[in-house]
């Protein structure tokens, strides 16, 4: 299948890669189907990519390339919705906003993509937790470093 992309224009892929939000995503509740294309080799960033409107596509990244012990519970609810069975087959990628000056760069940590990938299924899921900030600097600890 064919599709028109924002970043890599027309693109083909497998429809079996594409990945279901049965509500779509805050803001964007009519856009349900995504797909996932990595930005470059080697690069930690992946482009989940809107099937339905070529326009609309978030950057993204696990969070492991940002920080350590990044961890959250999820409803009993979107568990049963995501039919997660296992931990093993998740995905967990956070949006990034693009500054200007990239290293002003921004990850939302609050509110977690979460992706079943056997399933094909996902969700974007809004955290109560203090601890994980919706503007966090990606380049933070290379700051800290260079400080």
């Amino acid at each position: 299948m064919e599709i028109m992309t924002r970043d890599f224009g027309k693109i083909e892929i497998d429809k079996s890669d594409i990945i279901s939000f049965n509500s779509g995503l805050p803001g964007f509740e009519k856009l349900e189907e995504f797909i996932l294309l990595p930005l470059a080799e080697e690069s930690p960033f992946i482009i989940m990519q809107s099937v339905e409107d070529p326009d609309i596509a978030f950057v993204t990244v696990e969070p492991g390339n940002l920080i350590q012990n990044y961890e959250f519970e999820i409803s009993d609810k979107t568990e049963k919705k995501l039919k997660i069975e296992s931990v093993s087959n998740l995905l967990i990628l956070n949006i990034i906003t693009i500054k200007d000056d990239f290293k002003n760069s921004t990850a939302n940590l609050s509110a977690p993509i979460v992706i079943n990938l056997e399933e094909k299924l996902g969700q974007q899921v809004i955290l109560d937790d203090q601890r994980y900030q919706v503007r966090y600097k990606i380049f933070a600890a290379a700051e800290e470093v260079a400080e």
